[in-house]
């Protein structure tokens, strides 16, 4: 299966876009990305274990998930969904639990279907600027590549 690489860009100062493509039809790129048993099998970094998935996939519905590194500290992030239109885009809240409150971000994914390719855009609009240099100084460029390359593997596996 052929794709581009991921690309991020800074937006602005509190701004992150990330973009991949995928050689699928998009409803094959949402599924990848919706549902719990193919979401356990690309999250997280490489090193990582993905110990709990849990989705309610829509308006209000709620989602969390906890990565284990090999040490066994564990990361969880949670969030609610605040607009879902299946296959085209997800609106969603997203807390990176050891840091606490009050820095949500808010992530707007799109699926754009062309020729049966699918560009996915995840624009990540943060509180402040601090937060999302936070975010990047926090390794998450390399995890989110790794990521991307395994999601590229389950989406394949669906066509």
């Amino acid at each position: 299966m052929t794709t581009e690489a991921t690309t991020l860009e800074l937006e602005s100062d509190r701004v992150l876009v990330i973009t991949r493509k995928f050689a699928a039809p998009r409803r094959l790129v949402f599924e990848a990305i919706t549902k719990p048993e193919h979401v356990k099998r690309w999250y997280g970094c490489d090193a990582m274990t993905m110990t709990v998935c849990e989705i309610d996939l829509r308006p209000g519905g709620h989602w969390r998930y906890v990565l284990r590194m090999p040490d066994g500290s564990e990361h969880g992030f949670h969030g609610e969904y605040r607009e879902v239109v299946p296959p085209e885009r997800i609106v969603l809240t997203e807390n990176y639990e050891p840091i606490g409150p009050g820095h949500e971000m808010v992530a707007t994914m799109t699926l754009e279907e062309h020729d049966g390719r699918t560009t996915m855009r995840n624009r990540l609009v943060y509180k402040s600027q601090a937060d999302r240099d936070g975010h990047i100084g926090s390794g998450m460029e390399r995890g989110m590549r790794e990521a991307h390359e395994r999601l590229t593997a389950v989406v394949a596996s669906l066509m």
